[in-house]
This record gives structure tokens, C-alpha cells and sequence, in this order.
């Protein structure tokens, strides 16, 4: 299962460059449900993607994997309960292998 409930994002905060990313995010999933996430350039796709696998802090908000909190968890610590494939297979676990490949060596982690 995975929530993430009230989550926001800011990038370059306070500045001329400021980008507001992320604003109340909630998102509730439950084992075995698939979803597709579908926006234009800058729509924070790949924004929320980040927060949830840890490789952006968020600015509040929380995100739980199975009841666990795992807001303040680096990525390295998230990657035993989250697994991602890149749409850039270079920056995929594993760029030797096709899509297929990565995504079967994700299913498998903690295996």
C-alpha cells in the first residue's frame, strides 16, 4: 500500500526562479492497483515520482509504504520497498537489460 497525503514541492523556494512542483498531493494506493499518471511538461510527474522513491525531500506532507512512514528515509533506504523502472533504460538498475528484464529484476527485489 502506499499514501501520500498532503504532500508539496518547491524547488529554488524564495527566489526569482521559484517553481511550485507539488501542492496538497494526495495519492492512496492499495496492493495490486495500477495507475497511470498522465500530464504536460511540468505538470510534476516526475516530480511526484521523486518525492515517493526519496530523491527529493518534500516540504511537507507525508508518504507511508505498507503503514511504514518513510518521509524522511533516503533513497538508498526506500529501495528495498520501492522499485522503479526509468523511462531512460541508462538509468535503469541494470541499462544492459531490456525494459522486460528491469522490470522482472525489480519485482524481485528483496528476494
Amino acid at each position: 500500500m502506499l499514501k501520500v497525503e498532503h504532500v508539496y514541492k518547491t524547488f529554488l523556494a524564495g527566489t526569482v526562479n521559484e517553481n511550485i512542483a507539488l501542492v496538497d498531493l494526495n495519492l492512496h494506493l492499495s496492493p495490486g492497483e495500477f495507475v497511470s499518471v498522465i500530464g504536460g511538461n511540468g505538470a510534476g510527474k516526475s516530480t511526484m515520482l521523486n518525492a515517493i522513491a526519496g530523491t527529493w525531500p518534500i516540504d511537507a506532507g507525508r508518504i507511508l509504504v505498507d503503514g511504514e512512514d518513510v518521509t524522511a528515509l533516503p533513497d538508498f533506504k526506500r529501495a528495498k520497498l520501492i522499485g522503479r523502472v526509468f523511462q531512460d533504460l541508462a538509468k535503469c538498475t541494470s541499462p544492459d537489460l531490456d525494459l522486460e528484464e528491469n522490470l522482472a529484476l525489480s519485482y524481485r527485489r528483496g528476494q
